[in-house]
């Protein structure tokens, strides 16, 4: 007997897709994951631009995410022309990112995870019996975009956001006001922890063959190395020789492997990886919790993410204590452009992005690539989808496209 499921529109991920999955005579015979938003040509596009031009451009190809793309391409473009930028430029950089994932991150556990653990269809039916938890939701996203705003110029797209650093910086008082807010908001997020860790998560998973994350001695999103969950430790030179991307018959992303294995990128890779290495305050919220990392099941991605709010809001006050002892600090360097090739790496909220560019003398793009979490993470979902088939074969189809929609928005694609 032949039994077809199709999910022609996923809802509530952050991208476009769809799911066919086909099972004959009790046996799972084909699953198609398809990204169907349409080619952008990006890295065609940057050719012959200007390197100043390049950020803003690339920046468009994520409207929720568009800071990793901004800071990816302006490491890239400081790598290849050898710009040393100061401490204070790296910290404003950083107190950008804890903006962006507060953001991001909101945006994602309350009003595209949460209906799924409280069984309702969406955040706006969620609100008539639960307002203050929605509430919560709006005030830790407004947070992340308040902060993107001052360091950014504006929430999305913001223009001030450089190769070199910042057009203009926060004022003194402007960065104790983003630290009083981060203060107030840290009890909401550990709300918002305890919250994720009460649900019951099946898992729908097998281990991932591999996982891959930005290595550093602590959490960082920022950074040079990268480490697989085996120990193999690579450069962001040797991204591309890692990362193995084909092209699919049926989906516009790329399909990429390691080693020839699906691999997990994104928050439970990061907090697997950085758990003994977080903020105290972080790993006492952690203890008192029934979920324990390192974890092998991708629903307990939604709790990372939480935590991930917990360490980078932490992080934030600190990082504007020390922004606030150094005023006032030049917010700029000078970039003088060079021929070369520069390769910029950034944990994204949903998972790494590697960006590279070559330059002629005059700064002008030669070649481009751009390689996106949605791009790696393709193959893997599409392994967690055969699984968790295999173990609901009995299921009915509603019950199993419900299942199936969960575990791709933990992914957050």
């Amino acid at each position: 007997m032949k039994r077809e499921l199709n999910i022609n529109h996923l809802t509530r991920v952050e991208g476009h897709g769809a799911v066919n999955i086909v099972i004959e005579n009790d046996k799972l015979r084909e699953i198609k994951l398809r990204f169907t938003e349409g080619p952008r040509f990006f890295e065609y596009i940057t050719r012959e631009r200007l390197y100043n031009e390049i950020p803003k451009i690339v920046s468009r190809i994520c409207g929720i995410c568009y800071v990793s793309h901004r800071l990816s391409s302006i490491a890239a473009i400081e790598d290849a022309f050898d710009v040393k930028v100061t401490e204070e430029i790296d910290l404003l950089r950083k107190l950008l990112i804890v903006g962006e994932y507060l953001e991001s991150h909101a945006l994602h556990l309350y009003f595209l995870a949460l209906p799924d653990y409280m069984g309702y269809p969406s955040a706006l039916a969620m609100a008539k019996d639960y307002p203050n938890v929605v509430k919560r939701g709006f005030h830790i996203k407004e947070v992340g975009n308040r902060i993107m705003k001052l360091i950014g110029g504006k929430t999305v797209h913001g223009e001030n956001i450089l190769a070199g650093g910042f057009k203009s910086v926060p004022t003194k008082e402007q960065l104790q006001k983003i630290q009083d807010e981060l203060y107030k908001v840290i009890p909401e997020i550990k709300a918002t922890v305890s919250l994720f860790d009460s649900f019951h998560y099946p898992q729908y998973n097998e281990k991932p063959p591999f996982s891959l994350c930005i290595n550093s001695e602590k959490f960082s999103i920022l950074g040079n190395e990268l480490i697989l969950s085996d120990g193999t430790l690579f450069t962001k030179k040797e991204y591309e020789i890692f990362i193995e991307e084909k092209t699919s018959s049926y989906s516009t992303a790329k399909y990429s492997t390691i080693k020839g294995k699906p691999f997990l990128i994104g928050p439970l890779a990061r907090v697997n990886h950085y758990v003994d290495t977080l903020r105290s305050e972080t790993k006492e919220v952690l203890r008192n919790l029934k979920t324990k990392f390192p974890s092998e099941n991708i629903l307990h991605s939604n709790l990372a993410r939480a935590v991930e709010m917990l360490e980078l809001a932490l992080e934030g006050v600190e990082i504007c204590q020390k922004l606030i002892e150094a005023y006032p600090f030049e917010g700029e360097v000078e970039v003088k452009p060079k021929a070369g090739t520069g390769y910029g790496i950034k944990e994204a909220p949903r998972g790494l992005l590697f960006h590279k560019y070559t330059f002629d003398e005059n700064g002008r793009c030669t070649s481009a690539n751009i390689i996106t979490p949605t791009a790696q993470l393709q193959a893997i979902i599409e392994e967690n989808l055969g699984t968790l088939v295999e173990r609901s074969k009995d299921a009915e189809n509603e019950d199993l496209k419900k299942k199936a929609e969960m575990l791709i928005r933990a992914y957050d694609p």
